[in-house]
């Protein structure tokens, strides 16, 4: 009897658990890479996530290899290790209650006292090591959690306590309690202290957040966010006021990114000129309106504004987008934006138009369009802007993509340009279900990468760029 059950344990074990495993690389050969007159390196990086899952528990690691490290976004590449297991936990589950040992990722409410997540496209990760609880039944949610956040280097300095927790009464009301605090802050600092509420109701919601510095004496930070419904229409409303809200370690490592208020493009022309989130001193507001006419028809109005608490202008956007499913294979959309950045002190006008037409049930071509003036109002000199991407995809196995891109940026007599076109080919295979490799060569012109207020610059780049993923 004992033999038997023992047997049947055995072979039990494997039907109620789950290995998987995720590789993901890239592979970048410079044809000209011109950084403190570096020699053109040959980029290797890799991230291998390997988890264990059972019902009742579930452990994972992850080996990350940079050869060498990119010197564009690692200023000091020499303090970064080539191979590194950079995340490794355990974590069990008993009925309303998880505990988590080792490496996790966090966020309280919506980030202005707590967010911490991967994102490789920005190459950041900024996880904690340590301890998590977390602990859900109906009407109440907490979670208590300790340890040290990562930097871009992989390294980890103050240890870090907090505890959150959210509350409900009654269905649509909640409210929530945000305790974060280091150690050894020195001139950061040391503790942020938040409390928020979120009301909902059939045809509207609303969300408030406010984060209290160090102690009450100091000047508070707030978020609020409105929604509303009504038959075809969908408002939006947000408004931020961060004040010295900036939560980091004595290493520089970022604990908290609230809401940037602006809208996030996927269009490369809108990234331009972004807006990047500042948590110590910026303040404004984000309104969208949203109108459907009909079925196929769609009307998007966006417009956000931030400036200083010295009322000096950072960012504006005016953006519309109508978007439009003609038939059943015919979809496009057209868009027009004007912004104002700050930081490049430009005043950019965007006109894009963005089709694609399904050739068959499988089959699509896909044509983009994006036009930009931008002015210097400083200098009043301007210059104009082009890209376009001619796609075709047959689904689900390959896309074949052809992106050129054109400026008389070149002409400006204070501007040294080495070429004013960039062209490159991309081709992108899926296969076996969960493989893809995508093959890149040709050139590209600089610009940024954005995602929620937080950007990395890419550099003007010409040479081979490979990137696979396997899933198992």
């Amino acid at each position: 009897m004992i033999l038997r059950t023992a047997m049947l344990l055995l072979f039990a074990v494997p039907l109620l658990s789950q290995i998987s495993i995720r590789n993901h690389l890239e592979y970048t050969r410079w044809q000209d890479y011109d950084r403190n007159k570096l020699d053109g390196p040959d980029i290797f990086e890799n991230w291998t996530d390997i988890t264990y899952q059972s019902k009742f528990y579930q452990v994972g690691l992850r080996y990350e290899i940079n050869n060498p490290p990119d010197p564009y976004i690692y200023e000091r590449p020499g303090q970064l290790k080539k191979n590194e297991l950079t995340y490794r936990y355990a974590e069990f589950n008993y009925h309303n209650l998880r505990l988590t040992l080792g490496n996790y990722y966090a966020m309280f409410g919506r980030g202005l006292t707590l967010r911490t997540y991967e994102d490789r496209s920005l190459r950041v990760d900024n996880n904690i090591d340590g301890v998590k609880v977390q602990y859900d039944i109906s009407g109440f949610k907490a979670q208590f959690l300790s340890g040290k956040i990562r930097n871009s280097y992989n390294r980890r300095e103050n240890n870090l306590i907090g505890f959150d927790y959210e509350v409900t009464p009654w269905r649509s009301f909640l409210y929530g309690f945000s305790f974060l605090a280091q150690n050894d802050a020195g001139d950061e600092i040391g503790r942020l202290i938040s409390n928020r509420i979120n009301i909902g109701r059939d045809f509207w919601d609303f969300y408030g957040e406010i984060v209290h510095p160090d102690n009450l004496s100091r000047i508070p930070s707030y978020y609020l966010a409105l929604n509303g419904y009504y038959s075809r229409f969908t408002l939006t409303v947000e408004y931020k006021y961060y004040r010295d809200l900036l939560f980091r370690n004595s290493g520089g490592a970022e604990y908290n990114a609230g809401p940037s208020g602006s809208r996030e493009h996927a269009f490369t022309m809108l990234n331009r000129h972004p807006h990047a989130l500042n948590m110590n001193n910026e303040k404004g507001y984000q309104v969208e309106l949203i109108y459907s006419p009909a079925d196929t028809w769609e009307l998007l109005l966006n417009h956000s504004f931030t400036r200083s608490h010295r009322d000096t202008r950072i960012f504006e956007e005016y953006y519309a987008e109508v978007h439009n499913y003609f038939n059943e294979n015919l979809e496009w959309r057209g868009a027009f934006a004007w912004n104002y950045d700050l930081t490049t002190r430009t005043e950019n006008i965007t006109p894009l138009i963005d089709v694609s037409y399904n050739l068959s049930r499988k089959d699509q071509l896909h044509v983009n369009f994006q036009h930009q003036h931008t002015t210097n109002p400083i200098n009043k000199s301007e210059y104009d802007s082009d890209l376009i991407l001619i796609e075709y995809s047959r689904s689900p196995f390959v896309t074949l993509a052809l992106v050129g891109e054109w400026t008389n940026q070149n002409q400006l007599r204070n501007i040294t340009m080495d070429k004013n076109y960039w062209i490159y080919g991309n081709v992108t295979f899926n296969f076996w279900r969960n493989q893809q490799l995508s093959v890149l060569y040709g050139s590209r012109q600089e610009g940024f990468v954005c995602v929620g207020g937080v950007c990395r610059y890419e550099p003007e780049f010409e040479g081979l760029e490979i990137k696979l993923t396997n899933r198992f």
